[in-house]
């Protein structure tokens, strides 16, 4: 798809309360009881029936989420609708305890394989003893967990942080000073990358001039960018964490200052059309996300193994990295500002359309 941006702003404040999936993979919020959102169980799979396979999701409601789940149905109902049942149990916070207990019950139900973005590292560890006594495989599907019994299918968040600290010195003129915008303080996702995407620009000849933090949303990260803009205008690149490739180009654009490298990450439409938009301006941006559509490539994965197939123990993918070069590809002037992009992985040639008809918005 080739798209251009039809407006010269693009609204921040509606997707400013909205976190990027990756950040949210590790944030912690208020608990609530688990709401089981998939179908319903009929035992494990044997000739003629379906292989019943279930997905735990914590944080359910937001827009990574969201995609990520539209994704995997998308791909159950094109290619394994004679084969697969998949069982979603959702639970609207990233309660440990709420997961492990939601694991527990698809368990009781008899699935044949466990599927779950981790809300802890180990907090889920009772469950998987009992599954692994039950002979139920399990993969974690999102993000990485701490159990030797565990399969992953996870972005390489590991490398989030890095690839768009290499792009930048790589994309850095004559002025070396940088603006450096984090996260959300706190956060182990967050506090675990940016010592080193700091500690890789200096050693590499940047000078790091101003920080601040994006707080995770575009608008917070326009407003910050605007106020370290007015003591320091002539900053040469800005690194803004998973975020900010949204509001940091309007922030220049408003200041009638000329756009310099700009990495970003939240994954959204909005980040794609403003590289659209400004292109010919001298906008060059990355924005660096994890696809939500791993979930998708876990829903694969667990029916290859469950089919007997051997399948890596540990399968960690690069995240997507939209540029300058390639975002006509990935802008939907008709789509919100916070539509979560990545709803295709590599090899499952998942349509738009195919995922909206499960998108749940």
């Amino acid at each position: 798809m080739h798209a251009h941006a039809t407006t010269s702003r693009r609204r921040l404040k509606q997707a400013g309360a909205v976190l990027a999936g990756a950040a949210l993979l590790f944030t912690a919020a208020c608990s609530s009881a688990p709401a089981d959102a998939g179908g319903s169980s009929e035992g494990a799979s044997g000739e003629g029936e379906k292989f019943v396979i279930g997905f735990q999701q914590p944080l359910g409601g937001q827009a990574w989420r969201e995609t990520g789940l539209a994704a995997m149905q998308a791909l159950v109902a094109r290619d394994y609708a004679d084969t697969v049942e998949l069982k979603i149990v959702r639970t609207n916070d990233n309660d440990a305890a709420q997961q492990n207990a939601a694991i527990q019950n698809l368990i009781a139900d008899g699935v044949d394989a466990i599927l779950f973005d981790p809300a802890s590292s180990t907090g889920a560890d009772a469950a998987i003893t009992q599954a692994k006594a039950a002979g139920i495989p399990v993969i974690a599907n999102g993000g990485p967990y701490d159990n030797d019994y565990v399969y992953t299918v996870s972005t390489d968040w590991g490398s989030a942080g890095t690839v768009g600290a290499e792009w930048l010195l790589e994309n850095l003129g004559d002025d070396k000073n940088v603006a450096v915008l984090e996260g959300l303080a706190g956060v182990p996702l967050n506090d675990g990358t940016m010592p080193g995407v700091e500690e890789l620009l200096t050693s590499e000849g940047a000078t790091i001039v101003a920080q601040g933090t994006n707080g995770w949303n575009e608008a917070d990260a326009q407003e910050a960018m605007a106020k370290i803009l007015q003591s320091n205008p002539d900053v040469g690149g800005v690194y803004s964490f998973l975020t900010g490739g949204q509001g940091v180009p309007a922030a220049f654009a408003d200041a009638g200052i000329p756009f310099v490298p700009v990495v970003g990450g939240s994954g959204y439409n909005g980040e794609a059309c403003t590289l659209v938009e400004y292109k010919d301006q001298g906008l060059k941006g990355n924005m660096v996300f994890g696809q939500p559509a791993i979930y998708a490539k876990g829903l694969e994965q667990a029916v290859l193994l469950l089919e007997g197939e051997d399948i890596e123990k540990e399968q960690l993918f690069a995240p997507l990295e939209i540029t300058e070069e390639n975002a006509e590809d990935f802008c939907y002037p008709d789509m919100p500002d916070n539509f979560q992009l990545g709803f295709d992985f590599p090899g499952l040639d998942l349509t738009l359309d195919e995922v909206l008809e499960f998108y749940q918005s």
